[in-house]
């Protein structure tokens, strides 16, 4: 079956950003990031090592990433041109889709408070012509096609090692007789690598609304579990209710179109952000209900409680971390476990909680040990000894300290597909 995919020859592309300009002058002005960016194998051309380039913007993946986990379905697909369309009235500004796509194609847009995409010239492709930046590339190096593409080929072509039914067709570089370069040998002669590859897509700088709102669902489900051992009680049912109110305000915060988030509920077949919404909104309610209306099961409610904490870690499972471990320490479920365990006074399911999150995180730190590390390993096991010791509320704050450390560099060790990263090596 054929399909429409892009064309992308190493061998001749000079790096003119001529398919940068034909976007913008097709489809209007792009800011703050074009939507077809081209990178360059290194950032200083040093005479003894080759410069090359890739030129990228939307694949209209098969199994688009931005699409499936859009929470308002704000992504279709064109079932004839096969392009993945973008609709800026249905889009909240999440951004998730940016953290979703290996590509790096969907740009947030901070004065419309969207995000904007390569709309694959849907247009042109209608009325059988060629993309902008294909039609223009003065050396053939960009170019399109309506031709068959299997998987395995888009396999091997995609510029990142993901597999999502990319449709680009790289021809890599070659050397004089035929054969591809290896360009691994190539990626150890670059100089300043980590300085150029600086900038992450999530952080915690950047998220810190996030910090704190993942961080309290925890810490407050944890609080509400706790009751049914009738070992700890909520002292100010509004003290609690409002946490809750902040915690929500926080979630909204980095959302470009905030009057729009009913809609994030909307994709519950495949976005864990909706179902974090909407666990966050039922957990809620029914703490509302159970507190001023009727008395329900705080079954009922530790369970959506539960499903919050799970939504908030596999929000997170498109990334991954610099290490073969697929977890975290500061996973969310973990915190309201260790949390639950300190206000009932459960010393066993403390103790292994703690044991094997610091098993998770001496591993992680082990290359790079620093003051903060280790403070972060003594103080959860100060806390359990001061628990023991029959002391409640230095135990609790220092096991807090100890989480807001974990948090942050949860954030800012999460590791999401990049093109450039993985370009230049």
């Amino acid at each position: 079956m054929n399909k429409n995919i892009f064309i992308f020859d190493q061998n001749k592309c000079i790096g003119c950003h001529a398919c940068v300009i034909a976007c913008i002058n097709e489809n209007g002005f792009q800011s703050p990031e074009q939507w077809r960016n081209v990178h360059k194998s290194q950032e200083n051309h040093f005479p003894d090592s080759p410069l090359f380039y890739l030129s990228i913007a939307c694949n209209h993946c098969d199994n688009a990433p931005c699409m499936k986990n859009c929470p308002t379905l704000a992504y279709s697909r064109d079932e004839k041109t096969g392009a993945i369309v973008h609709h800026p009235e249905k889009c909240i500004g999440c951004k998730y889709c940016t953290w979703a796509c290996p590509y790096d194609a969907p740009k947030y847009n901070p004065k419309s408070g969207i995000v904007e995409k390569c709309t694959f010239c849907n247009h042109k492709i209608e009325e059988e012509l060629k993309p902008a930046c294909a039609n223009l590339c003065p050396v053939g190096a960009l170019d399109f096609s309506n031709t068959v593409f299997t998987i395995e080929e888009s396999k091997a072509s995609s510029p990142v090692p993901v597999e999502v039914g990319s449709n680009i067709k790289i021809n890599k570089l070659r050397n004089k007789s035929g054969p591809e370069i290896d360009l691994d040998i190539f990626k150890n002669q670059q100089y300043d690598k980590k300085e150029n590859l600086k900038h992450e897509k999530i952080s915690a700088k950047e998220e810190w609304p996030l910090v704190i709102f993942t961080l309290l669902s925890a810490i407050l489900v944890s609080l509400y579990a706790s009751q049914r051992t009738e070992l700890f009680r909520i002292a100010n049912k509004f003290i609690y209710l409002g946490l809750g109110v902040i915690s929500a305000l926080l979630s909204m915060l980095h959302l470009g179109k905030k009057f729009r988030v009913w809609r994030s509920v909307l994709n519950q077949k495949n976005s864990w952000l909706s179902k974090e919404i909407l666990s966050f909104a039922l957990f809620f309610v029914g703490v509302l209900i159970d507190f001023f209306l009727i008395d329900i099961s705080n079954v009922i409610i530790i369970f959506f409680g539960v499903i919050l904490l799970i939504s908030i870690d596999m929000l997170y499972s498109l990334a991954t971390w610099r290490w073969p471990i697929k977890m975290h320490s500061a996973q969310t479920l973990f915190i309201g476990i260790t949390f639950y365990a300190a206000l009932t006074s459960s010393y066993l399911i403390l103790a292994f909680i703690l044991a094997f999150r610091l098993t998770i995180y001496f591993y992680k730190s082990i290359n790079s040990l620093k003051i903060i590390h280790t403070l972060r390993i003594i103080l959860p096991i100060a806390s359990f000894g001061l628990l023991l010791n029959q002391q409640f509320i230095l135990p609790l704050a220092l096991l807090l300290i100890g989480e807001i450390i974990d948090r942050i560099e949860f954030y800012n060790e999460l590791n999401v597909p990049d093109p450039k990263k993985e370009f230049q090596g």
